[in-house]
């Protein structure tokens, strides 16, 4: 199953919709057994701890290079994940106890609960799993460049296991009817911006780009003005060739190409991992191996 999340690497496949399912009837039977005013104080409280993600998330990398050299965006989203979850946890207990705790002692029966608060419970479920659709597109988009990335500089004939199935979230959310439509609506519009980003990276190996050039529906999207300005943008080149891949998707002039709807609509669809892989390896017996690698002299 293409939009399994783990690629196999469970039992069963979960995708985004089971998931999403499976929190909406966990969600709905505490709803049902506890009442629903609780679950109303934690959404303010993840939003909080959301938004606070979404501040601190940009400033991380200048505030790490401080501590350590290039800090890598798999730590700088880790870190951001890290620290909205303990925003979160600190309003939770402090909600929990000068508000939800003295009012239960009061009340004589859990309010809003059975058929009712499971019902209302559908607001806080849609709000948890729009933030964690979000959070999985974002770091499929951080993870994904990342591999990517390992495959352009990995030695000719290198061999190397198929994309793990946490560098392959987008390629699995994009195919999940409820992962692709939070894709589309995502307000970071990570899924256009990993897809440029992978195509940019390999781009700086020039058999790979040519590779990948060959592609019908690839060439039509890198034909695009603002796609090939960009390759060629001398900020995006000194980004690419430190491999600050969280720059790179952050770039101002990224942002605004990932937002035209020309771009998107020549991205909706376009297995854009599969096709990257395939410009960068050979498939041997369910093993990649590195095709031969001639790197932009300007990289």
């Amino acid at each position: 199953m293409e939009s399994d999340l783990f690629n196999g690497a469970l039992p069963f496949p979960v995708n985004f919709t089971i998931l999403s399912i499976s929190l909406i009837l966990f969600i709905g039977l505490i709803a049902f057994l506890r009442g629903v005013i609780g679950m109303f104080f934690g959404l303010g409280c993840m939003f909080v701890g959301a938004y606070c993600g979404y501040i601190i998330y940009p400033l991380l990398p200048e505030i790490l290079a401080q501590f350590i050299e290039d800090p890598s965006s798999i730590l700088v989203f880790s870190l951001t994940v890290i620290s909205s979850f303990c925003v979160y946890l600190f309003l939770r207990l402090l909600v929990g106890a000068f508000v939800i705790s003295p009012f239960r002692k009061k009340e004589k029966k859990p309010l809003l609960r059975g058929p009712v608060g499971m019902m209302l419970s559908l607001i806080p479920a849609s709000a948890l799993i729009l933030v964690l659709g979000i959070a999985l597109w974002t770091a499929g988009t951080l993870l994904s460049v990342d591999y990517t990335n390992s495959g352009i500089v990995a030695q000719p004939g290198t061999s190397k296991e198929v994309r793990p199935f946490w560098a392959r979230w987008n390629y699995a959310m994009e195919r999940d009817y409820l992962g692709n439509v939070i894709g589309k609506i995502d307000p970071l519009s990570s899924r256009a911006k990993g897809a440029i980003s992978n195509f940019l990276v390999t781009l700086t190996d020039d058999s790979a780009g040519a590779e990948l050039s060959k592609k019908p529906k690839v060439s039509r999207v890198l034909r695009t003005k603002g796609i090939n300005e960009l390759a060629n943008d001398p900020e995006v080149s000194e980004l690419l060739k430190r491999g600050d891949h969280l720059a790179l998707i952050n770039h101002p002039k990224l942002k605004v190409i990932a937002a035209d709807p020309e771009v998107n609509k020549l991205l909706n669809d376009l297995p854009v991992e599969k096709i990257v892989d395939e410009s960068i390896y050979e498939k041997k017996e369910g093993v990649l191996i590195r095709k031969e690698s001639r790197m932009r002299l300007d990289q």
